[in-house]
């Protein structure tokens, strides 16, 4: 025992020394580099804290020595998950809807069980199918990676009551992916771990969704991508949005899903601007037409390689239509809303 306790202190030391060698080192450059440029009248203490390398490894040995980060926003997951307390685009309180704060009272359950009756009663009058997809947040799918004393996330997040509530009414336009997200992630992460994103893999997920359920109401044959037909790869990047943040880009990288090149694009990109995108089949007849309508264009990009190759043409917009009008003209028999956890205000609407 006491022979542990000496190598214990011994390596401690060594460690002590050797950073506090490094530290040195790089202040003592920090002060003659700054006198060569002109800079000899900050203090000492300026120039040693305002110096990035100085602060990159700060953060660095903070995150990986003590576990902390800087600001009040992040929450550190394990294996180098990072998440958001509050979202930073659009303010959703993400850590006290996980915990059953923010719940839906009856009045707004009522209300989204009646827009969502009257949105699929007027597409239906025009031919259309409608589905709303709900993207759940990486918190909800990557629960296994938050930190053990927040606890198993609420049955009161709004996610979980909404669509809780839903299954007992008649409309089925909502899908809910937190179960087939939490299925399908056992082979493949479907979500990016410094960022609340999906990925390659993710995209699939949905689109594998949207087409079962499409098949299951119409019957109708499609070009369907099976799973069996494409492969995917995980690669390391930079720290994405989150990870930059908190300005360890460099330190927690970023674990993506991607296609791999085997999978060739059978369709064309024939008009691209302002927030609306349309592609046509290549081999394409005058056949199935699909909009999907989601506010986030890297939904949209990790989306299209599946829809594009599977429907004859295929309209992208960067908003939700809440009436069929628009997707009427361009002859759509099917019309795919996005949206995420952190979206679903929009429902009240």
């Amino acid at each position: 025992m006491k022979s542990r306790k000496s190598v214990n202190f011994l390596i401690v030391t060594l460690f002590s020394g050797v950073v506090l060698t490094f530290m040195i080192y790089i202040g003592l450059g920090t002060v003659f580099g700054s006198r060569l440029s002109n800079d000899g009248n900050k203090s000492f203490n300026e120039m040693f804290y305002g110096d990035k390398n100085i602060i990159s490894v700060s953060r660095h040995v903070g995150y990986r020595l003590f576990g902390s980060v800087e600001g009040k926003n992040i929450i550190i997951g394990e294996d180098d998950w990072l998440f958001e307390t509050v979202d930073s685009g659009n303010g959703y309180q993400r850590l006290l809807d996980y915990i059953g704060g923010n719940p839906f009272t009856e009045e707004e359950l009522d209300a989204v069980s009646e827009n969502l009756k009257y949105r699929t009663e007027i597409y239906e009058r025009a031919g259309i199918e409608y589905m709303i997809i709900v993207v759940p947040d990486s918190m909800t799918v990557a629960s296994d990676k938050v930190p053990w004393y927040l606890g198993k996330r609420s049955e009161k997040a709004r996610l979980s009551q909404l669509s809780a509530y839903l299954s007992g009414e008649e409309t089925d336009a909502l899908i809910d992916m937190t179960d087939v997200m939490l299925a399908e992630s056992n082979g493949y992460a479907t979500y990016n771990n410094t960022e609340n994103s999906i990925n390659a893999y993710g995209a699939y997920c949905i689109y594998n969704a949207v087409i079962s359920r499409y098949l299951d109401r119409t019957g109708q044959a499609v070009d369907r991508i099976h799973r069996t037909d494409i492969d995917f790869y995980t690669r390391l990047t930079d720290g994405r949005r989150i990870a930059q943040s908190a300005g360890l880009e460099d330190t927690v990288r970023n674990r993506t899903v991607s296609l791999s090149d085997s999978m060739e694009d059978n369709y064309t990109l024939t008009y691209n601007e302002k927030g609306f995108v349309l592609t046509e089949r290549i081999d394409g007849l005058e056949g199935t037409c699909v909009v999907i309508e989601c506010r986030d264009d890297w939904d949209r990009i990790q989306l299209t390689p599946y829809f594009s190759n599977t429907f004859d043409k295929v309209y992208y917009r960067n908003e939700l239509a809440s009436e069929p009008d628009s997707a009427a003209q361009y002859g759509a028999d099917l019309v795919v809303q996005i949206i995420h956890e952190s979206e679903l205000d929009v429902l009240l609407k």
